[in-house]
């Protein structure tokens, strides 16, 4: 894990985008532009002075000069020890090392939160080295038996404002849109999960309950299955989507640099 962080790392500052996450406009001190007043815009934006001088009503843009605070949380649970590409929870780890490591490269401030039914926060940084080592430990947290509870809706509208990523499977719906954080959802999931191509009797377990169970696929159960993932995330879906929640679904063999960047853009 540690060198998978430590490629993410160098992919990141030589080729993902210097840009920031989100584009910030305000009051700021860093002049952008002048540009002609558009119809129904606040009139108390108007520079006067300028418009007087062009004969039209102007307007001045500037670009706000503060770091983004970003707040990148980890859903603990036991489903994201799988993977038939590679574990779930590894490409949760590069996520939040893209995610990290190009927003220290912007000179913004990131935020660590690992929840299961309790935070584990880290303090804010911008240092690379100390993201790393954060990183590095949420890699080592054992994620049998554990699962998420929605307490983390109330936990993280405690903290101001910030741009929040969540990182997770998702196989609970939580009320995201209850958040007031302008928020982006980012779904992991491994192909095979979604289309089990066994059949038969197959010993399972549950990676929550840790129970043991032999479970019998066939054509019918595999399909009640599909059908039960896909409602789920046509649901979940549906809640983003009308909440103008911006999200995304990687998947185990995706690259997940492609992904974001779609997401982001």
């Amino acid at each position: 894990m540690k060198e998978l962080i430590i490629k993410t790392k160098k992919r990141v500052y030589s080729l993902f985008s210097g840009r920031h996450l989100s584009k910030l406009k305000g009051s700021g001190l860093d002049f952008r532009e002048i540009r002609e007043y558009s119809y129904n815009e606040d009139a108390k934006r108007i520079d006067w002075k300028i418009s007087a001088k062009l004969q039209k009503p102007m307007v001045k843009e500037f670009d706000e000069n503060k770091e983004l605070n970003i707040i990148i949380l980890y859903l603990l649970s036991g489903s994201m020890h799988f993977g038939s590409v590679r574990l779930k929870s590894e490409l949760a780890i590069e996520i939040m090392s893209i995610l990290a490591f190009s927003a220290i490269k912007n000179d913004d401030k990131v935020t660590f939160i690992a929840y299961d039914n309790k935070p584990l926060h880290f303090k804010p940084t911008k240092s690379a080295n100390t993201a790393f080592a954060y990183i590095e430990q949420i890699s080592q947290i054992k994620l049998l038996n554990r699962d998420y509870d929605f307490y983390f809706i109330d936990y993280l509208n405690k903290i101001k404002n910030s741009i929040l990523f969540i990182i997770s499977d998702f196989y609970k719906i939580p009320p995201l849109h209850k958040l007031k954080h302008e928020t982006y959802a980012i779904k992991i999931r491994d192909k095979f999960e979604e289309n089990p191509k066994f059949k038969g009797y197959i010993n399972t377990i549950n990676p929550i309950t840790l129970n043991e169970n032999e479970t019998f696929f066939n054509a019918y159960s595999i399909q009640k299955h599909k059908n039960y993932i896909n409602n789920l995330d046509k649901n979940f879906n549906e809640l983003l989507n009308s909440k103008r929640i911006k999200h995304t679904k990687i998947y185990t063999h995706d690259d997940a640099f492609f992904k974001l960047g779609e997401l982001l853009k």
